[in-house]
């Protein structure tokens, strides 16, 4: 492996877990300082004998330490729902017993963005906008009632002037804080989002380039077995049941090999290390090529291939069809198609290939028709996921599931589409179009 696709493990961390840790200790942080805050007004409001503002302060300290109690013991939004409902209701009630010169109701309108420092909109969408809305809901109460008419105030305005810069300076100071922390988690939630995003394309690009390798290693006693396995075959000496362990020892190392070249180009769409280079392709002959590997699939299961020209308008030689596509690419993708086909096409079925140019010659298409079990239209899009295994409700059969998802990429990376549809007759039709070259 090269030196410059080693991984930094520590650099794979998940940032939502990490930024969710942090907003949980931000709750912790402000469920301490709003209880030092609690306690500092039971004390100031006895010394000044407003009862009243006491009563109201001793009740949000109990409601505060319950929430701290839920919260250490990770019952965290009953926790949050109790921390930011009594620390607005009981600055409404207590801008009632103090005149407005004291400025208290002001805190009302720094708690609109308190919510996002104890909560994420992700964790509970209608909570926040309720959150957000109950300060300004009570601010406006509190202009509309004209804070009682003054019956209500325990403390002269000449007292309650003195709180006024205080409270001042810690709504500006509450606001401020606000903005610094939501800084803070974005520009390091960004950061670490970078980092991982750039950790996770060197460790496809390192899992690609082990595949790689692998692959090319494997290659090598897959080789030697296949061709031992053939002379064993073709050997004069050789008996029946010799022979039929031959084909099985055949068959699995074709399936083995047909993994490994799987599972590399599966790595090569993952790490998106796609770059076609388009040229003209004559689709005939590259078939040709692609369908000589499966020879020995269709003998052994007496599958019938037929090729058709459904070109449009003039009768078109099929041969002088050629697709603008990168031929070691499409060469694989429709490998993948094939395969399939082959694969769910019973013993004795057929499978039609159908070769069309449209009248203003721009796409060429090409229909892959079998006469296997079908897909269900509601699992036509499904097959092209990774690892998506429907062959298990028609029975066992191998492979990774990602052969169709490979062709896709393919053919998308060179500007084509890929599309399945159900044949007339059962089965199967998995429709390819692809740009038309100019000869």
């Amino acid at each position: 492996m090269a030196q410059d696709d080693k991984i930094d493990l520590d650099s794979l961390s998940v940032p939502p877990s990490q930024y969710r840790r942090l907003v949980v200790q931000t709750t912790d942080r402000i469920l301490l300082i709003v209880l030092a805050l609690s306690v500092y007004a039971i004390t100031s409001n006895l010394y000044y004998g407003a009862m009243r503002m006491v009563v109201t302060a001793l009740v949000t300290f109990s409601c505060l330490l319950l929430a701290l109690i839920l919260h250490r013991s990770g019952y965290h939004t009953p926790a949050r729902f109790i921390l930011l409902t009594s620390l607005n209701v009981a600055i409404f009630i207590g801008s009632f017993f103090l005149p407005t010169n004291s400025n208290l109701s002001m805190f009302l309108l720094s708690f609109i963005g308190l919510p996002f420092m104890v909560m994420s909109w992700w964790d509970n969408r209608p909570m926040m906008i309720y959150f957000c809305t109950l300060p300004l809901v009570l601010w406006t109460t509190l202009m509309l009632t004209n804070y009682g008419n003054g019956q209500y105030f325990e403390l002269s305005p000449e007292i309650t002037q003195l709180f006024g810069y205080s409270h001042s300076i810690m709504v500006f100071a509450s606001i401020t804080l606000q903005f610094v922390h939501y800084d803070r988690v974005t520009r390091n939630y960004s950061v670490a989002l970078r980092s991982s995003l750039e950790a996770q394309k060197r460790a496809n690009s390192a899992k690609t380039a082990f595949l790689r390798s692998m692959s090319h290693e494997m290659r090598t006693p897959l080789g030697a077995i296949l061709g031992a396995a053939d002379l064993l075959q073709n050997s004069p000496d050789a008996k029946a049941d010799i022979n039929e362990l031959t084909k099985i020892i055949t068959s699995s190392g074709n399936d083995m090999l047909s993994l490994t070249e799987k599972s590399t180009s599966f790595a090569r769409v993952t790490a998106g290390d796609l770059e076609p280079h388009p040229e003209p392709v004559s689709l005939t002959a590259l078939l040709g090529r692609v369908l000589s590997r499966f020879q020995d699939k269709i003998a052994d299961k007496e599958i019938q291939l037929n090729l058709t020209n459904a070109s449009e308008g003039a009768a078109t030689n099929i041969e002088n069809l050629h697709a603008l596509a990168d031929p070691a690419m499409l060469s694989e993708a429709l490998s993948q198609v094939f395969e399939n086909a082959l694969t769910y096409t019973p013993h004795g079925g057929a499978v039609t290939l159908t070769l069309s140019s449209t009248a203003s010659a721009e796409t060429l298409r090409l229909i892959v028709t079998d006469t296997g079990p079908g897909i269900a239209e509601h699992q036509r899009e499904a097959v092209f996921e990774p690892y998506e295994r429907l062959d298990q409700a028609y029975g066992s059969q191998s492979g990774g599931g990602v052969g169709l998802t490979i062709a896709r990429a393919y053919l998308t990376a060179m500007g084509g589409q890929i599309l399945l549809e159900e044949a007339q007759e059962g089965g199967t039709r998995v429709l390819i179009d692809l740009p038309t070259a100019r000869v």
